[in-house]
């Protein structure tokens, strides 16, 4: 009780106390920030690429914020317009309003003329009564339903775009945060350890997988064009899609298609959509492409990445698709480097003292240099710096351990 200080004891409860607010307020928010983080990971190869290029960080985050909100809207553009086109062909709204507009609505009621015994002004009324109640019932429920659906808008809105604004502030800081998150860690060393496996994971589970079902839709909207589908972009487009859900694939989409093409009877279309789909869309990009794009040491059991896809969505909904990868993917990491720290102590030791043992020999050499030019005065070392590529988890490079 000796080193008891009421002062800072009162310091620490209203920090608790502002930080659980803090938490409180923000928690509506908690899934956008999350969106927009795993928004900015899955989109940081395309902003290292244009920063080779193009030396403003800036710009470069805008680049891909520019290109995928393009992509989206020429995307929905398209399929609204050939929704509206197959519509109005099948329903042929221009013929049927003109086959109404010529009828001889006397004909018409002379049909049922024998049937109708109310006289004609009395049935009118009893009609525009009806109309009247059903109108006045279902009016204020459909203003609630426009309010409500109104509102919702609005709020989806403000998140899409709080979504895009902290994606490109993650993004033009993506190296200052990359090199500051080890230090949050007990231990530095395990933390350097932990987010490169964290790194790699999360580069399977979601930048591979994300560039294999890309693919995956490419392929689709080129196998599509080949066999004459009508739309093969947008077919692609949907293929794409539905291969990110583990559990419904591509396959939900060449197999509408070839049943559709049974009952028009085309069985050629049909059995050369299954055939070819299976060998294009599900073994192509399982066997071959996504093989070539991960890591062998980043290699996650099929069943793994099922599990962390599928089984979230029964409990969570839609969110559990990218929350259940993220859980997963941390205890993995976890995982992981407990085995790589805890197999051989050595090893650990000198692969880890390798790995960062460059970064505090360069953190030594230019305090020394600074020292030098100050004239004997310390100074402390910048808290700004970028670690260099052996330890930066945003960079893919070979690493020791």
């Amino acid at each position: 009780m000796k080193n008891y200080d009421p002062v800072k004891a009162i310091y620490a409860v209203v920090l608790i106390m502002v930080s659980l607010f803090a938490l409180y307020i923000t928690s509506s928010f908690f899934y956008v920030i999350i969106l927009s983080a795993l928004f900015a990971y899955v989109i940081h190869p395309v902003y290292s690429f244009c920063l080779k290029f193009v030396k403003n960080r800036q710009i470069c985050a805008l680049i891909p914020l520019g290109t995928v909100f393009i992509l989206i809207a020429s995307s929905g553009f398209m399929m609204i317009k050939a929704l509206m086109n197959e519509t109005s062909r099948i329903l042929e709204i221009p013929n049927t309003l003109n086959g109404f507009a010529n009828m001889d609505l006397r004909r018409i009621v002379g049909l049922f003329e024998p049937i109708i015994k109310t006289h004609p002004g009395k049935l009118t009324e009893s009609i525009g009564g009806y109309l009247n109640t059903l109108v006045m019932d279902y009016v204020p429920q459909i203003q609630n339903n426009i309010v409500q659906i109104s509102t919702d808008l609005s709020i989806l809105i403000i998140e899409l775009i709080v979504i895009v604004v902290l994606t490109y502030y993650l993004l033009v800081e993506s190296e200052t945060i990359a090199a500051e998150l080890p230090g949050l860690f007990p231990d530095r060393k395990v933390g350097v350890v932990f987010l490169r496996e964290l790194n790699h994971i999360y580069q399977n589970l979601f930048v591979v997988y994300f560039l294999t079902c890309l693919a995956t839709g490419v392929i689709g909207g080129i196998l599509y064009w080949v066999l004459g589908v009508p739309y093969p972009l947008i077919w692609g487009i949907v293929t794409f899609i539905m291969a990110l859900l583990p559990v419904v694939g591509a396959g939900t989409v060449y197999g509408l298609l070839a049943l559709y093409y049974v009952l028009i009877q085309n069985y050629f279309t049909a059995g050369a959509l299954v055939f070819l789909g299976i060998v294009f869309l599900n073994i192509i990009p399982d066997f071959v492409i996504r093989p070539k794009l991960a890591r062998s040491r980043a290699a996650i059991h099929p069943a793994i990445t099922l599990l962390a896809f599928a089984a979230p969505v029964f409990v969570l909904g839609p969110v559990g698709i990218i929350i259940g990868p993220l859980t997963y993917g941390f205890l993995l990491a976890v995982f992981r480097t407990k085995k790589i720290i805890g197999a051989s102590p050595v090893r650990e030791e000198s692969s880890i003292t390798g790995s960062v043992e460059p970064v505090k020999r360069a953190e030594e050499k230019t305090i020394e240099t600074a020292v030098e030019r100050s004239g004997g005065i310390p100074l402390e070392a910048s808290k700004d710096h970028i670690f260099s590529p052996e330890i930066n988890p945003w960079h893919d490079r070979k690493k020791a351990v």
